[in-house]
This record gives structure tokens, C-alpha cells and sequence, in this order.
């Protein structure tokens, strides 16, 4: 179906009518939240009215939308491309809140509504965090320009407790039937992930050293570190995977390319086959990528290997994390009196005798 012409001082953009105004100079724009041309007339007049009666009082205010546009062209020349990206990720998570709205809307209670929405929605607080993160940064680009005196996203974050959620191991049956559904090379990311970890889109070839069966893997804050692929068959299944010529990713899609958004991805993989067991009457428990690395975290200790190797395997800095494993309750009492024993083995080797002990 055509559009229809947009009214006087409105425009497209996708399926929403936008409004259009220029105050001392200035070119404002703001979604109208509506496709109906003469809804949008109504409403573009009734925002016009506001700005043009903020104008009159001082300086217009700006819009987050144009805060936003600012601080798109300054976040990239003081982050990485992939803090960016994550920060535009989350601010597209949190536009239904923010569209249409002024800076000076943006205040401690419209954090709180955000909180209770996504809390509802069964968003996990580190996900809610990091969201308000993104929306926080945008707010200081702003108070930078002089646009806004305080951050109200700041006060509300420190109150949002950083909730764990337990540990949780997908079932086989489930992976196996993600892994016949998912299409192109996921399948062999979700194997390779049980089999090392899950930090492996951004994988190489040149990361496999053949000769020791080997991998470096870029993590977290780009930090790198060296995996035996040994355990688990992981150096045959990297060693088996298609090469696209003249591509250096281990794991591509269409003409050689990496995956991108591959969490949003794999979630959307997750949720078609749900909804296809559903209809198939076939019992099917969701589950997100990173619960393969528990998984792998899992079978690890289970198979008697050291929890200080997997430290350092995962990147954590502590064994204080990875002793997480030890409580999840997917290991025996036996299994767990191993890991302990040979933890406090590789201790002792580690720290050499004690002072004092009498020497050879």
C-alpha cells in the first residue's frame, strides 16, 4: 500500500511520520508515533507550539534525538568501534522510551520506568545496567555542551543491584536441536563453543597455531590470552572447518564475511525453533549462546582437569569466579573433592615449601 503525502512540516522516515520545525536557527525533528497523516498534522502543531513557546523563554531545548545525533559523531573518536556499536545497540533497545522526548524529560523517573519495563519484560539487571550505561553517556556528551546540569541516570544505576543469575547448563537434546536448525557455519560456532569457548566470532585462522594445537583468542577489553584446543577433539573440529578464500574468519557467512549481532542472532535462531517445537509438541528449554561456555566451564571440572587451567582458559582474573562452577550443583561431591584436592596440589607445587621447612 502507497503512502500517503506527509502534511506540511512532516516527512517519512520508515513507516512513522516525523515532525519538522525550525526554531532560532535550529532544525528540530521528533517521531510523531503514528502513520495516520492527519494524527500527525494534530500533533506536529502541538509540538511546534511547545518549542516555539520554550524559544520564547530562553534558549530552545534540545531533543535527545539531537543529542543523540552529537554524541553519535563524538563517541567515535573516544571509543572503539565495538564500544560504540554496543552503546548504539543499547540505545536502540531503550527508543520506545526516548523517542519524541526532550533532554529535560530525562530524569530520575523516566530511569525508574525504564528499570520497572525492562525488569518486567525479564530483562536481567546486567543487561538493564548496560543499557543506562549508553543512555548515561549521551546524557554527559550533553552536560558537556552545556545542555543539561546532571546526570540522573547515575543515581539510579547504583541502585540497580548487579543481580547473578545461577549458573545454567542447556540440555543436549536442546542443543542438538538448535544446532539441525540453525543455518550455515552456527552450527559449527555452537560445537566449537562446547568444545573451547564462547568468545569465538571474531576467530582467525592465523589464531590456530597448528604445530602446538593451539589458539589465541581476543576477549573482554580486547584482552588476549593462549588455549590448548586439545580437550574435547576442539583442534580436529577447527582444523575440519571450510576456509572461504582470500577471508581470515574462521566462522563466515555468505561471501567470507564475519557475523555480526551474533547474540541477537542466535537468540532469534533460539526463538524460531522454540516456537517450531511448540507446534511439533516437542519439549524444548531455551538457552542463550553463552551458556555453552558454562557448558564447556562444566565438562571441564567434570573431567578431572584443573580449575586453575580453566582460569586462565576463560580470562578470569580470579579463580574466585571460576570457583562458580564448583557451586552450581552439576558436579558430584566426589567430582568436587577432586577439583579441590588437585587445586590444593597445583598450590603447594606452585608456592614451593613453605619457610622454615627444613630443605634436601
Amino acid at each position: 500500500m502507497a503512502k500517503r503525502n506527509a502534511p506540511s512540516g512532516c516527512y517519512w522516515r520508515g513507516d512513522t511520520l516525523w515532525g519538522r520545525v525550525k526554531v532560532n536557527g535550529r532544525d528540530i525533528r521528533w517521531p510523531l508515533h503514528t502513520s495516520d497523516p492527519a494524527v500527525a498534522r494534530a500533533r506536529r502543531k502541538a509540538g511546534k507550539d511547545r518549542l516555539v513557546a520554550d524559544a520564547f523563554h530562553g534558549d530552545s531545548p534540545r531533543t535527545f534525538v539531537e543529542a543523540m545525533e552529537g554524541w553519535a559523531s563524538w563517541i567515535s573518536r573516544k571509543a572503539s568501534a565495538k564500544t560504540a556499536q554496543r552503546y548504539a545497540c543499547s540505545l536502540d533497545q531503550l527508543k520506545d522510551f526516548l523517542e519524541g522526548k526532550r533532554l529535560a524529560d530525562i530524569d530520575g523517573r523516566m530511569v525508574a520506568e525504564i528499570i520497572r519495563a525492562r525488569t518486567a519484560d525479564g530483562v536481567t539487571n546486567a543487561t538493564i545496567r548496560r543499557d543506562l550505561v549508553a543512555l548515561s553517556s549521551v546524557i554527559n556528551f550533553a552536560i558537556g555542551q552545556g545542555w543539561l546540569e546532571n546526570n540522573p541516570v547515575l543515581a539510579r544505576m547504583k541502585r540497580l543491584e548487579e543481580r547473578r543469575d545461577p549458573i545454567t547448563l542447556p540440555r543436549a537434546e536442546d542443543i542438538e536441536l538448535v544446532i539441525s536448525r540453525a543455518p550455515g557455519m552456527i552450527k559449527d560456532l555452537i560445537r566449537a563453543a562446547m568444545a573451547t569457548e564462547d568468545e569465538l566470532i571474531r576467530a582467525r585462522r592465523e589464531d590456530i597455531n597448528h604445530q602446538n594445537r593451539q589458539m589465541t583468542v581476543v576477549g573482554k577489553r580486547n584482552k588476549r590470552r593462549t588455549i590448548s584446543l586439545e580437550p574435547f577433539d576442539g583442534y580436529d573440529l577447527l582444523r575440519s572447518l571450510p576456509s572461504y578464500v582470500g577471508a581470515p574468519r574462521l566462522f563466515w557467512h555468505s561471501n567470507g564475511e564475519g557475523y555480526k549481532n551474533f547474540a541477537s542472532q542466535f537468540s532469534a535462531i533460539v526463538l524460531r525453533t522454540a516456537k517450531w517445537a511448540t507446534n511439533a509438541g516437542v519439549a524444548f528449554q531455551p538457552f542463550r549462546f553463552h551458556h555453552l561456555r558454562h557448558w564447556h566451564a562444566v565438562n571441564w571440572l567434570k573431567s578431572g582437569r584443573s580449575i586453575y587451567e580453566l582460569q586462565q582458559r576463560l580470562g578470569h582474573t580470579s579463580v574466585k569466579t571460576t570457583e562458580v562452577y564448583l557451586r552450581a550443583g552439576y558436579l558430584t561431591f566426589e567430582e568436587q573433592q577432586a577439583v579441590t584436592a588437585g587445586a590444593e596440589v597445583a598450590q603447594k607445587v606452585a608456592h614451593g615449601p613453605r619457610s622454615g621447612t627444613a630443605g634436601a
